[in-house]
């Protein structure tokens, strides 16, 4: 069913992207230039506008969820557009972690939850590679502390994936505020 809240979402995703658009092809100028801010700042103001639009729809009733992914793609294009490749991964990495860092504290459902731990092992695995790529080319050091914590991860997905299995096995449900198997 179509409602009222698919309307502004549909509406906020198309201004972002016409924005998104304008900034990338470099028709910020007469969008920008009128309020005298100069060309380098072009990105920062378009963060700003994808901001207000963000709490603009949200205050007239659209789902925060589509808001937020849209808004936080759009941030990413705009921050990291003419910057260095490193300013890129960096930023891809901490938007990551922050998406890590939501799923695990936001869900019940404790696969969910080792899923977002999985996405906050592999932001830090970009920032190590990142950096060991730009910042210490001739060394391999960050690549294989990526390879290492690659090993962990598997291994805490695996044991991991295992006590939810059991788990479900004894209460038919893998909702952690429903857990009261592992209590003291």
């Amino acid at each position: 069913m179509w409602s009222k809240s698919n309307s502004i979402v549909v509406a906020y995703v198309f201004i972002i992207a016409l924005l998104v658009g304008a900034l990338i092809g470099g028709y910020t100028a007469p969008i920008f230039t009128g309020w005298n801010i100069p060309v380098e700042y072009h990105n920062l103001c378009a963060l700003e506008v994808i901001i207000v639009l963000g709490l603009a729809a949200y205050f007239l009733g659209a789902e925060i969820t589509p808001i937020m992914i849209t808004g936080s793609l759009a941030t990413l294009v705009s921050l990291t557009y003419g910057q260095d490749p490193l300013v890129r991964y960096l930023t891809l990495a901490a938007m990551l972690f922050s998406i890590g860092v939501y799923g695990m504290t936001v869900s019940r459902n404790a696969v969910r939850v080792l899923m977002s731990i999985e996405l906050m092992l592999n932001a830090v695995n970009i920032n190590l590679v990142a950096f060991a790529r730009y910042v210490d080319p001739g060394m391999l050091k960050g690549q294989l502390f990526a390879v290492f914590i690659l090993a962990v991860a598997a291994a805490e997905a695996a044991v991991g994936l295992a006590i939810v299995l059991a788990i479900y096995r004894n209460s038919s449900t893998v909702d952690m505020e429903r857990f009261s198997l592992l209590k003291w």
